[in-house]
């Protein structure tokens, strides 16, 4: 799978600005569902892509996940950490900004949000524990970056 984001455009954490940016979990579960992802604007942090070549070994749609990834079109937001690496992660969502690990009690969580917040993008994801809560959403308000659950949300705004 890694030569397949090898082949897609990348562009630095900040140097680009106002994308959507997908979240594993919700890759996965389109995935699952054989849902296609059609956003112009489109991004998967490279954290996130490190993250699906992990579990890539433990899902049963390894082919689908190939296909769905081959065939969005996304570019690939490259930041300066790797999951696993807690303290790093600690460090680069401070490093955005220092009150977002109050808001969110799993700092690979955090990651992406701290992604969305110097990109000035929204997320697509999944995740209702860490990232689609209300304390989150009110958190984010002032940067006017939303979380969304569904795609046909993002393509209704």
């Amino acid at each position: 799978m890694k030569e397949i984001f090898d082949k897609k455009k990348k562009v630095g954490w900040r140097e680009v600005k106002g994308l959507v940016l997908l979240d594993t979990c919700f890759i996965i579960d389109c995935v699952m569902k054989n849902k296609k992802i059609k956003i112009n604007n489109a991004g998967i942090t490279s954290f996130n892509a490190e993250e699906l070549i992990h579990v890539e070994k433990r899902l049963k749609g390894k082919r689908a996940m190939r296909n769905f990834l081959r065939n969005t079109d996304f570019v690939l937001v490259e930041v300066p950490v790797s999951p696993g690496y807690w303290m790093q992660e600690k460090e680069f969502v401070e490093s955005v900004n220092h009150g977002l690990l109050k808001n969110i009690a799993d700092a690979s969580d955090a990651v992406l949000m701290a992604a969305a917040i110097q990109t000035k993008s929204d997320v697509l994801t999944k995740d209702k524990h860490h990232l689609f809560t209300t304390k989150l959403e009110n958190f984010l308000y002032d940067y006017g970056i939303r979380v969304y659950k569904e795609l046909k949300d993002v393509q209704n705004t």
